[in-house]
């Protein structure tokens, strides 16, 4: 079984308010693309990593993160497209022929835990379409453009999803050629699986599995990486 992640560090983390795109960001002396990158390291299943980036930073990557830190499984690096969607694809289009399973991660989820990924690929291997996923604890409540409540949601069956994301790498391919053509992308890409009519199935995430979004979450992972491991 041969499995390839995908990384996806091409936001430009316009909502963090920082100068540089969060992926860059310290995080305790290390970026936090490099944190994230030392998670798919220790896991002894994952295979190769490709690291997609922002259009034109491929230099400051290789300056800040790739030339400090010796990597052995990082393949290639490529930019990304103008959203997520287009940044997957590209990087779906340097998988290798015989790889198995394809992984997709957010490059600003650096507390992902090796032990959950090794348990993401063999689900996967069994299932074809797998993603980590938290149930909501809170009440969710529908609303109108006014912020008028429609309805209130049954929480019993709905989750917060994360990522990794694994597929079957025919499967994956299939969902983002698809999208391509169309032009109809998702907010993750389990979505565009499930709309090729395959059911994805969900795995218990890590409540510490935090996508780094603002400075605040920033600070939290500050924290949650003393009791991490």
């Amino acid at each position: 079984m041969r499995v390839e992640t995908i990384i996806v560090g091409a936001g430009k983390g316009k909502r963090f308010g920082e100068i540089q795109p969060k992926q860059f960001c310290l995080l305790w002396g290390k970026p936090v693309l490099s944190w994230t990158i030392e998670r798919f390291e220790e896991c002894k299943l994952v295979d190769k990593i490709i690291l997609v980036l922002p259009s034109g930073m491929k230099e400051h990557a290789k300056k800040v993160v790739l030339s400090s830190f010796n990597y052995r499984k990082i393949k290639t690096t490529i930019e990304g497209g103008e959203h997520r969607g287009s940044s997957v694809f590209q990087g779906l289009q340097v998988i290798d022929e015989d790889t198995d399973i394809v992984l997709v991660h957010d490059g600003v989820r650096p507390l992902i835990l090796p032990h959950l990924i090794e348990k993401l690929i063999y689900e996967t291997k069994e299932n074809g379409a797998v993603t980590l996923g938290i149930p909501i604890k809170e009440t969710v409540k529908k609303t109108d453009k006014k912020g008028l409540v429609i309805k209130t949601l049954d929480r019993r069956n709905l989750y917060s999803i994360q990522t990794p994301q694994g597929f079957k790498k025919d499967l994956i391919w299939q969902a983002y050629k698809m999208a391509s053509q169309s032009g109809k992308w998702a907010s993750d890409d389990a979505a565009l699986v499930e709309r090729l009519g395959n059911k994805v199935k969900i795995i218990p995430g890590d409540e510490r599995n935090i996508k780094i979004t603002t400075s605040f979450d920033l600070k939290l992972a500050e924290t949650l990486l003393k009791t991490n491991d």
